[in-house]
């Protein structure tokens, strides 16, 4: 074809490239667009910029049209394609096939939109479409989000337990001779195993206050080394005055 900006294949010949398009026998003209698309389906994505890059340069190279007016074509039959997929019934026979290339085309509209440097915008009709999908994903993703933090909200609350002013790190102390404790009878298997130390740190800033006052996450956290064997150098011991209390096992182990 004279007319089409793509680089085609010769009738009754094999492809002289793999990203030729068009088929070997028949009429297809003004179905070029349609050859494009059905060879970019048949590659696949991960050479989408190679199969761009090669008609352009075949496009421009034989001064059939500029970069900017590659660019605009392509980006058109994408967007005219996409939107006559989205209009197809799912009940269609075609209708799996038919996700699979929107979905192909919707990643290969991406990378065009990336590589845009042209000033080139969608038709206002498109873009509207586009923005209207994308808003009713985002309404999907909040209403997911909204009944996430309903559950949460049960364990929520605004009391806290309040530390009787200067014993602070008393109950520090006793927190941290909770991570230390064993059970008896599980050959000297530890009762609490957090996933990381710092969450003793918040969960006293959440929960505690020191006497009327907030505590942070900075005044705690170099109690709370992440290696115990190894807990660095702005690690800090308790001091023996608030070491007032002593958490230990029973002689007797529970029985369930």
């Amino acid at each position: 074809m004279k007319d089409t900006y793509f680089k085609i294949r010769r009738p009754f010949t094999r492809r002289q490239h793999r990203y030729d398009i068009g088929s070997p026998v028949g009429f297809w003209n003004l179905y070029d667009d349609n050859h494009f698309l059905a060879r970019l389906y048949q590659i696949g994505n991960e050479e989408q910029e190679a199969f761009y890059g090669y008609h352009l340069q075949h496009a421009v190279s034989s001064g059939k049209c500029s970069e900017a007016e590659f660019y605009a074509h392509v980006r058109e039959i994408v967007a005219d394609h996409i939107e006559a997929l989205r209009k197809e019934s799912p009940f269609s026979r075609n209708h799996g096939r038919n996700r699979a290339n929107l979905k192909m085309l919707r990643i290969f509209r991406d990378y065009l939109i990336s590589i845009n440097t042209y000033g080139y915008l969608d038709p206002v009709d498109i873009t509207i479409t586009r923005y209207n999908t994308e808003i009713t994903e985002l309404k999907k993703q909040l209403t997911g989000k909204d009944e996430a933090l309903k559950a949460l909200k049960v364990f929520e609350t605004d009391q806290k337990i309040r530390i009787t002013k200067g014993y602070l790190y008393a109950l520090v102390d006793i927190i941290q001779q909770l991570g230390e404790l064993r059970l008896p009878d599980k050959d000297g298997e530890r009762l609490l195993r957090p996933s990381t130390e710092m969450v003793w740190v918040k969960i006293i800033c959440k929960y505690f206050q020191h006497g009327e006052e907030e505590i942070s996450l900075q005044t705690l956290r170099s109690y709370f080394p992440a290696n115990k064997n190894n807990p660095g150098i702005k690690y800090r011991e308790i001091n023996k005055k608030h070491k007032i209390f002593q958490v230990s096992t029973v002689n007797k182990p529970l029985e369930f």
